[in-house]
């Protein structure tokens, strides 16, 4: 018997940021789990929907790049499988969370004032290298368009790397074998990335000195006996037993 957790529907629905997408994810799947046990249900069929959602939850996190998650095998039964699996899983869901409500994101950057203003400068380098191009009108004001899509971006609190940077190949495609393309336009592109990246070297910098040293980890989970003792337990409202 198949255990849909999550629809096609559900899975367009998720943001694009990585660690963002797999918190929406494990949310729905948590949900429908949470619903779709209940006390009419078999046994049988509520350990295949709790080993159905660490399943789904645990590719999550390895397609995603998301650490720490491994599916859960080691207890005597799934219940107590699945509770230890929504201990680990609700911090790392917690971290994301804490992440995105103080604005940080691995996919993004706050530039500097200074840094905007230097990135101005090269961005009319490009313009002026589009206007002074071979190429027809109507790839020019697409170019140009593309362009005042990055000063969009530009301005924003955060800037997000897939936006600019996208919008930027772009640019140095539709440039690329222009007479243009061999003067101006190269050095800004490059200028502008190299800005982006001191930046958020930067910012990952200070993020570090703030938190400070990472403490010393002297046991990890996976690191952990096979056959954890039954004893252990954690109190979590949502835990469908």
């Amino acid at each position: 018997m198949a255990i849909d957790l999550i629809s096609e529907a559900d899975y367009e629905r998720l943001p694009s940021d990585p660690y963002q997408k797999f918190a929406a994810l494990e949310g729905v799947c948590r949900r429908n789990m949470l619903e779709a046990i209940s006390n009419e249900t078999s046994g049988d069929f509520d350990d295949l929907v709790r080993t159905s959602y660490m399943t789904i939850v645990a590719a999550a996190a390895d397609e995603l790049g998301v650490e720490g998650i491994r599916y859960i095998d080691g207890y005597d039964n799934v219940q107590l499988d699945v509770q230890e699996f929504i201990r680990v899983v609700s911090g790392v869901v917690a971290r994301i969370r804490l992440r995105k409500s103080s604005g940080r994101d691995g996919f993004s950057v706050r530039l500097a004032n200074r840094t905007k203003g230097i990135i101005e400068n090269e961005v009319a380098k490009l313009r002026e290298a589009v206007a002074e191009s071979d190429l027809d009108e109507a790839k020019k004001r697409r170019l140009l368009g593309k362009l005042e899509e990055f000063r969009t971006e530009l301005h924003k609190e955060r800037l997000g790397y897939g936006a600019a940077l996208s919008t930027l190949a772009i640019v140095a495609a539709g440039l690329g074998g222009t007479t243009a393309f061999l003067s101006d336009a190269p050095n800004a592109v490059t200028t502008i990335i190299q800005l982006i990246g001191q930046d958020k070297e930067s910012e990952e910098a200070e993020l570090l000195r703030l938190e400070g040293p990472a403490k010393p980890r002297f046991l990890t989970d996976q690191s952990r006996s096979a056959t954890p003792k039954a004893s252990r337990y954690v109190e979590d409202e949502d835990i469908p037993f």
